[in-house]
C-alpha cells in the first residue's frame, strides 16, 4: 500500500500509477520506484462530491499534481469544500476509506499542507 509511482531511467519523466511505457519517451519497462510520499504537491482541480453515500459528506475528490511530476486523483480530507482552492499545496496521508464489519480499508488521502 506504499504511494509508489516509478521514474523512467531514459527522460525522467515520474508516473504515477505505475505503467510499463514512459508517457513521455516510450521506453517501455526501463524505470525506477519513486516515492511520492512526503512529496510536495498542489490541486490542480476538484470536484465536491454531495451524492455518493459518505460517513462526512460531502467528498472533496482532487486532482494532485506533485511537484517534481506525477499525477493521481484521490479524496481530499480533514476541511470544508468552502476552504478549497486550485493551487493549494497537500499533502497524502494513509486513511480509512471504508468499514466492512470487522475489517477497515484503507487508501491515500490528500489534506491541505
Amino acid at each position: 500500500m506504499a504511494l509508489y509511482g516509478v521514474r523512467c531511467r531514459k527522460c525522467g519523466t515520474i508516473q504515477y500509477p505505475p505503467q510499463r511505457v514512459c508517457v513521455e519517451c516510450g521506453t517501455k519497462d526501463n524505470f525506477d520506484d519513486y516515492k511520492f510520499t512526503g512529496r510536495k504537491a498542489k490541486i490542480l482541480t476538484y470536484a465536491t462530491d454531495r451524492l455518493t453515500m459518505s460517513k462526512a459528506p460531502p467528498i472533496i475528490n482532487v486532482f494532485v499534481e506533485f511537484e517534481e511530476g506525477g499525477r493521481m486523483i484521490c479524496e481530499l480530507t480533514d476541511c470544508q469544500p468552502a476552504d478549497v482552492k486550485i493551487g493549494m499545496e497537500v499533502e497524502m496521508t494513509f486513511r480509512s476509506l471504508n468499514r466492512f464489519s470487522e475489517l477497515n480499508d484503507y487508501f491515500w488521502k490528500a489534506r491541505l499542507a
